[in-house]
């Protein structure tokens, strides 16, 4: 440090930066959210439409969506609530690939569809809800109220194989 007349007039600091990787193994990375499952038979917008009005949330449109793989994507819905300081997403559990069979005969070249599941322990599950907190059980009573909705109920995160499929 230089001193000028009892005031300092600049300072030198030295700082040494070393470049660490770190790795985070898949086995002890634990996020925890709770995820509810829905059962309900319509589009995405139209449930989302029903959530909001309901739950008086804002579920909107990410602009990317929850890409698996290079042909493997889900539409993903998100509402971050600022007066609980939660971050809630919405998406299917099911996702359509399409692909072209290269066979021969009247239906070469054809496309076709396969189904792939985010979650396939509960492969019946239409929707799910991730809350990254505790939510009150008046939500998911909430929830079960909505007309178009079938069935509502909270799923084990514990118990998921496919539970890294969740965190994003």
């Amino acid at each position: 440090m230089v001193v000028l007349a009892n005031k300092p007039i600049f300072t030198f600091r030295f700082y040494i930066i070393m470049g660490t990787k770190h790795k985070i193994l898949e086995d002890f990375y634990d996020e925890w959210f709770m995820l509810i499952a829905i059962h309900c038979n319509q589009e995405d917008h139209a449930l989302v439409y029903a959530l909001n009005s309901t739950l008086k949330a804002q579920f909107k449109r990410t602009k990317k969506d929850l890409e698996l793989d290079k042909n493997l994507s889900f539409a993903m819905f998100e509402w971050i609530d600022e007066k609980t300081d939660s971050y809630w997403s919405l998406f299917p559990n099911s996702s359509n690939s399409q692909g072209v069979i290269n066979m021969t005969g009247l239906f070469k070249d054809m496309p076709s569809t396969s189904k792939h599941l985010l979650v396939p322990e509960h492969k019946e599950v239409d929707y799910f809800i991730k809350i990254d907190q505790k939510i009150a059980d008046s939500f998911l009573k909430n929830i079960q109220e909505i007309p178009s909705i079938m069935a509502a109920y909270l799923v084990d995160c514990d118990k998921l194989n496919s539970k890294n499929n969740l965190i994003f």
